[in-house]
């Protein structure tokens, strides 16, 4: 599957998110420095509304997530899955950054774990 080109680095804030759209869906880009980028689905499963790129970044259980925010649900960024009801979880894209340049790789399948430059 092809990757589709995103923005420049240096718009992506630092250890925040930004929504975009590709494909017809709302992703969730983070910029999370050393721990690398991640790229989640923006829409929040427990309300239906496309926020997560403004969530809050938080680690917990060894693990980082977004905290929604409408209703603080916690959405695991390496996996999707959601802390506080394992019935919730959202789609995970492959990120990557390259020449300066953020690229998101579209799938129809949920990752069920990335690092930085997958």
């Amino acid at each position: 599957m092809s990757w589709i080109n995103i923005c420049d680095e240096k718009a992506l804030p630092s250890f925040g998110g930004i929504a975009a759209w590709i494909e017809n869906r709302a992703i969730a880009i983070f910029n999370l420095k050393e721990q690398g980028l991640f790229a989640i689905c923006n829409t929040d499963p427990a309300t239906g509304v496309s926020l997560l790129s403004r969530g809050l970044i938080c680690e917990l259980e060894g693990d980082i997530f977004v905290a929604s925010p409408l209703h603080k649900q916690h959405y695991s960024l390496t996996n999707g899955q959601c802390i506080e009801d394992a019935n919730l979880s959202v789609l995970l894209y492959r990120v990557r950054c390259e020449n300066g340049r953020v690229w998101v790789q579209p799938t129809s399948e949920a990752i069920d774990s990335l690092s930085s430059g997958s």
